[in-house]
């Protein structure tokens, strides 16, 4: 039993931790987006995914006006919820699986452009920036952001399966 407290403390400590980090991440990172959304909104539609409309016969950039603007305007208030989501030990899940979803779809939106070859996309990932987006370090990055959140996942999955195994109270944090 002392063990499994031990065990518990520590694993409780870096969930915490990376919870924070991981908040704190998407906190900075929405509001940056929210300060420009003009830009924001050109950012998103530098992604050029042509689709052919069905029943005109014509090519269309999906990010077009108006999808671009809807896009920009929910992504920044979607990384803020998942955020404070975070910070609320009874949504952590929740917040979690909300950056894993947007955090895959914005690579697989990468991976896509990277394919197309654009090579003067500017992301807006984190505000207005000059600099062109380099994929592979966008990609993994993102992984990373993508592991740190799966392992909030399983560590409040591992506090749960202690807590009911041991008969120990699995106190939220």
């Amino acid at each position: 039993r002392v063990l499994v407290r031990s065990a518990m403390r520590s694993t409780r400590f870096l969930e915490w931790n990376l919870r924070i980090v991981l908040a704190v991440f998407f906190l900075w990172s929405g509001y940056e987006k929210l300060q420009d959304l003009s830009a924001f909104t050109k950012s998103i539609g530098n992604f050029q995914f042509e689709w052919e409309v069905r029943w005109s016969g014509e090519t269309r950039n999906f990010f077009d006006a108006p999808t671009d603007a809807f896009i920009a305007y929910l992504v920044p208030w979607f990384e803020v919820l998942a955020a404070v989501a975070l910070l609320i030990p009874y949504s952590k899940v929740g917040g979690a699986v909300m950056l894993i979803g947007m955090l895959i779809s914005f690579n697989l939106a990468l991976a896509y452009a990277w394919n197309l070859g654009i090579e003067n996309l500017r992301c807006g990932c984190h505000g207005v920036s000059d600099a062109p987006t380099n994929y592979p370090l966008k990609i993994a990055s993102n992984f990373g952001l993508i592991y740190m959140s799966s392992l909030v996942l399983w560590l409040a999955w591992y506090h749960r399966r202690l807590a009911s195994e041991t008969g120990l109270p699995n106190v939220e944090a």
